[in-house]
């Protein structure tokens, strides 16, 4: 009798042990899925701020092939963003300090994808990495922008959103 107790407690734990590890290469496998599909450039185009405009209408124009893209933003992140791109600073501003701790903890931004509009409002993510850990954020363009320019992460721009030039 013991025997039988025995074998169906070993078999119940070899079974939940296999369902565990089904389960966990599961969600490793979608993950990472998820990740090469995020990371994935394909029906993006490169950008590069071209210019900032600091006015009444505050706005940032990006650049790439043959495409362009331009967005109305804060006075803030007007400013923060020309910052950025001069390398300059009168003291270490929001965006300064979230570069200091993302390099402080090794961690990489590796890219910046400007996925959609909605209501008139753009959408963004960043990707950051940290060895082989992956961490997607939604942000708002700008701020991704003034993160991308102080780090040299590229900045990606759905298709759908820009205007061909050439």
């Amino acid at each position: 009798m013991r025997r039988k107790k025995h074998g169906r407690r070993k078999k119940l734990i070899i079974y939940s042990f296999t369902v565990l590890v089904i389960v966990i290469m599961g969600i490793f496998i979608v993950f990472h899925l998820e990740t090469q599909e995020f990371l994935s450039k394909e029906g993006y185009v490169e950008m590069e701020v071209e210019k900032v405009i600091i006015d009444l209408n505050p706005a940032v124009q990006l650049k790439g092939d043959c495409s362009e893209l331009s967005m109305f933003i804060s006075p803030e992140r007007a400013f923060a963003i020309e910052q950025g791109l001069q390398g300059i600073g009168y003291r270490p501003g929001t965006h300064d300090i979230l570069v200091d701790i993302i390099e402080g903890f090794s961690i990489k931004p590796v890219l910046v994808k400007i996925n959609k509009i909605q209501d008139n409002t753009y959408f963004a993510e960043l990707a950051l990495q940290r060895w082989n850990h992956f961490l997607f954020l939604d942000i708002r363009p700008s701020d991704a922008i003034a993160i991308a320019v102080r780090t040299n992460t590229p900045i990606y721009a759905n298709e759908s959103l820009v205007v061909k030039t050439c």
